[in-house]
């Protein structure tokens, strides 16, 4: 299967550099036409290959490859970015991206990203001032079948890191003239070269040269005695290829470089996107640009402490939610009340054991998911049902004026006839995931679902407001259902009706039993007529909706919609 590409930039000459590169390799490609329309592009055909353009990234107020990675549709790309700043590979893995493709680049850079996003036998690059090894490297090559170059000094590594790109350049400490530490300077500090991971082995233990390491930038140490299957995974790990889809973001503050890189370690191979910082004003910085999921901080720190830190965060509305863990060499009650007292999730203190934070991160990962469900939950249900659940009690049934949306899958028993069970599931809830996401970011409540019908409520005390927002819900679900069927052999059709009406809005049902907060009355009727009533993929809309969005819409063809014996038809406008 041919692999589909989307390039993104405002340089028609880099677009065209990036393209040209992708047809040599049989890649279909598109470009951006505009960057306010990106999504809407790559919605339009999701890609495989995403070759996002450093400025345009920059352009946006969000984190816009957090954005992609979080939509169910696109989040099965793979984003690479592309720049020609020295600093490009660290802006790129600091968002999120899974590589990183220096301008202008060579071709063997651009097999380094198809040996990624296909999973193909990686290349590692082993520096040794001898053939004699480690065993580990050796049976790495053989049990994962890397392809092995190898180099005996620094300078020989660069020269050939610079005609191959490995995915890995794993070297012995001890190297004549420049070590293995001076190795990964030259390499983080090369802006060709730089998005490549460095793993130095050593067998001296001392904390001195394990701290020169990690301050020329490796991603990893390997101490004597060398574990064979210890080592031979941490290799896997660290060149396999990324995971698709969201990623969870840790923000790590501390001013030790061995310990940023401990808890980096730690949060990575839990699958985390990492950043990390020396203080706390380099910290509040990147957390309020990113907003992570979790933070770890120390408390002790130059420039900015851990107090002053604790306490920029929680006065941030950005981010303010994040939870802390606070991680020091300070263990007095006093130190750990002072943490609590600034809403710090947890308290661990320094030595510690990696297993010991991992399970807090964990822990605070599940709790900030059940927080954000019930966030979610509450998108679903009106205010007044969540104060009535906080009470306890039903709250009596009052008048509102409502815009209503109504909608269902044309012919759904037939489908899932023909379909079988679990396509037809799977075309269902689909169906549900985006349209009920389209109603709640425009503000409106999922009032009922059931077997494949959607009631939603836009009510939020002014008509034209709501109308203009269930209208614009409307449009977004024709354009889904567009790309939808334009992208899948199994047509999904659906008939929508949207009607504004005065209502009756409360809790009510069996108090012994079963109590459903819901909106009762004509117009609930008279919504599902107007959705029946109309033919796939198409939606009628009310005379009383009509009159509020009518400006923005423009004129639409009018029908008259028949009711039960002896009352008035019902005028609709088909959009």
């Amino acid at each position: 299967m041919a692999l589909s590409a989307f390039v993104a930039s405002t340089s028609k000459l880099l677009s065209k550099f990036v393209q040209d590169v992708c047809v040599a390799e049989d890649i279909q490609v598109r470009q951006m036409q505009h960057h306010s329309s990106l999504l809407n592009e790559l919605l339009a055909a999701p890609p495989d290959l995403l070759f996002l353009h450093a400025s345009i990234i920059e352009e946006f107020d969000e984190n816009i490859v957090a954005r992609i990675k979080n939509d169910d549709i696109l989040s099965r790309a793979f984003i690479v970015v592309f720049a020609s700043r020295p600093e490009g590979a660290d802006f790129a893995y600091k968002i999120g991206g899974d590589a990183f493709l220096p301008i202008p680049f060579k071709d063997e850079q651009f097999a380094q990203i198809l040996r990624l996003i296909l999973n193909l036998p990686k290349h590692i690059l082993v520096v040794s001032k001898s053939d004699a090894l480690p065993n580990t490297v050796r049976e790495a090559g053989a049990m994962f079948e890397y392809n092995v170059s190898w180099a005996h000094s620094a300078e020989e590594a660069i020269k050939v890191a610079g005609e191959r790109f490995p995915d890995l350049i794993l070297s012995e400490y001890a190297l004549p003239q420049r070590n293995g530490a001076a190795l990964a300077k030259l390499v983080k500090s090369s802006h060709l070269l730089g998005h490549i991971p460095v793993v130095v082995m050593m067998e001296s233990n001392d904390v001195e040269i394990v701290e020169e390491c990690f301050e020329a930038g490796c991603n990893d140490v390997f101490l004597y005695p060398f574990d064979r299957h210890k080592h031979i995974n941490l290799i896997s790990a660290i060149v396999k290829p990324p995971k698709k889809g969201r990623k969870y973001s840790a923000l790590v503050v501390d001013d030790s470089v061995t310990i940023r890189h401990v808890i980096s370690k730690m949060f990575k191979q839990m699958g985390f996107t990492v950043m990390t910082a020396a203080d706390g004003q380099e910290g509040m910085k990147l957390a309020t640009q990113h907003q992570p999921d979790i933070i770890t901080s120390d408390y002790d720190m130059p420039v900015m402490d851990g107090w002053d830190f604790c306490a920029r965060l929680r006065e941030s509305e950005y981010t303010s939610d994040i939870p802390v863990v606070m991680v020091s060499s300070r263990s007095t009650i006093t130190d750990k009340r002072k943490a609590q007292s600034l809403g710090v999730a947890a308290y661990l203190t320094k030595p510690f054991k990696t297993e010991d934070l991992e399970r807090i991160v964990k822990a605070l990962v599940v709790q900030n998911q059940r927080r954000k469900k019930e966030e979610a939950l509450e998108k679903y249900t009106s205010t007044d049902a969540v104060k009535d659940i906080e009470r306890g009690g039903p709250t009596p049934l009052e008048t509102r004026i409502v815009t209503m949306v109504s909608t269902n899958i044309a012919d759904f028993t037939k489908k899932f006839d023909w379909l079988g069970t679990d396509r037809a599931l799977e075309m269902l809830n689909d169906y549900f995931t985006q349209f009920t996401e389209i109603i709640t970011e425009r503000k409106g409540v999922i009032d009922s679902l059931g077997g494949d019908e959607i009631l939603a409520r836009f009510d939020s005390a002014d008509p034209k407001s709501d109308a203009m927002n269930a209208a614009d819900a409307v449009v977004a679900m024709l354009e889904y259902l567009d790309h939808y069927n334009a992208h899948n052999d199994d047509e999904l059709e659906v008939r929508i009706g949207l009607h504004t009406d005065r209502v009756l809005v409360g809790n009510y049902g069996s108090a012994a039993h079963r109590m459903v907060y819901s909106m009762l009355g004509d117009g609930v009727g008279i919504t599902k007529l107007l959705q029946r009533s109309t033919a796939p993929n198409s939606c009628l809309i009310s005379t009383d909706t009509y009159d509020y969005v009518k400006e923005s819409i423009g004129d639409l063809p009018s029908y008259s919609v028949p009711r039960r014996s002896g009352e008035r038809d019902i005028v609709a406008y088909k959009l």
